[in-house]
């Protein structure tokens, strides 16, 4: 999603601003350079992250602090204020932490921190193979995050889509618009599944599912094991039911494939009914 680039709000804060300006909870958005930064206080503790959210550039000055965690006030992806981590969805990109200091009553943000390494320890007690059945972005969430969090076992995705997991609300916004090139879609490049050992199987129709043997059918009749099974399907969208309508008339939008048929058909079409 595009956004413009405007002036950097708020006070230079590499020259300092007054601790009490920060109350417990509090957060003040400034820059250092050309970077926007968000001050936030709490019980404790002063940090700097970067001032939009990694999925939307959502603007975290008007999120919600909780504890250690900042949420954007758009889709209410969560971030760790220690790390910068995208602890929840629908942000996957981590937030950049500034260094902080305090001098003669005032807080001075002087530059970026090391982004800290992800945390790869395997948790005890882990499955062996987990199995997420869905193709959209809370199956990619969870495979996502299980492999941030060191889960070194098998992870399969199985998806009817014949795309891989993209941005759905791009698919009605830039993408469709004819604003955003197509490869800003995929919430990861294809080259990411290979790298974090992620089996994406896709144009793939789950048929069956035997919770007793811990078994998945797909279509064809092969069937695929697990330990832990993830069921993220999401919704279908609603069919309306014309009568006399053709085929190819009537479009619904939920795949990156039902975009690319809407602009097909737009490119030839000389008026249009949503």
């Amino acid at each position: 999603m595009t956004h413009e680039q405007n002036a950097p709000a708020g006070p230079d804060l590499t020259q300092g601003v007054p601790l009490t300006e920060l109350t417990n909870g509090a957060k003040l958005l400034g820059h250092v350079g050309e970077d926007e930064v968000l001050l936030v206080r709490t019980d404790t503790d002063i940090f700097a992250v970067d001032a939009h959210c990694t999925h939307y550039h959502g603007p975290l000055a008007d999120g919600l602090v909780v504890g250690t965690t900042i949420r954007c006030p758009w889709h209410h992806a969560c971030f760790d204020l220690r790390s910068g981590e995208a602890a929840r969805a629908p942000a996957f990109g981590a937030l950049a932490c500034w260094r902080v200091e305090q001098r003669d009553g005032h807080v001075f943000v002087t530059g970026k921190q090391e982004q800290p390494r992800a945390n790869r320890t395997p948790p005890a007690g882990a499955p062996e193979r987990i199995v997420i059945v869905g193709g959209g972005a809370a199956g990619f969430a969870a495979a996502e995050m299980l492999r941030r969090r060191g889960f070194h076992g098998s992870v399969t995705m199985i998806s009817s889509e014949a795309d891989a997991p993209v941005d759905r609300p791009n698919l009605s916004k830039d993408y469709l618009a004819g604003s955003a090139p197509e490869d800003w879609v995929p919430l990861r490049p294809d080259s990411f599944y290979q790298e974090e050992n992620i089996a994406l199987r896709l144009a793939t129709e789950v048929t069956s599912i035997d919770p007793r043997a811990h078994l998945v059918t797909i279509a064809g009749g092969e069937t695929i094991g697990y330990d832990r099974l993830l069921l993220a399907t999401g919704a279908e969208p609603v069919q309306l039911a014309i009568p006399g309508a053709r085929p190819g008339q009537i479009h619904t939008l939920r795949s990156l494939g039902d975009s690319r048929a809407i602009i097909a058909a737009a490119e030839r079409a000389k008026s249009a009914l949503i």
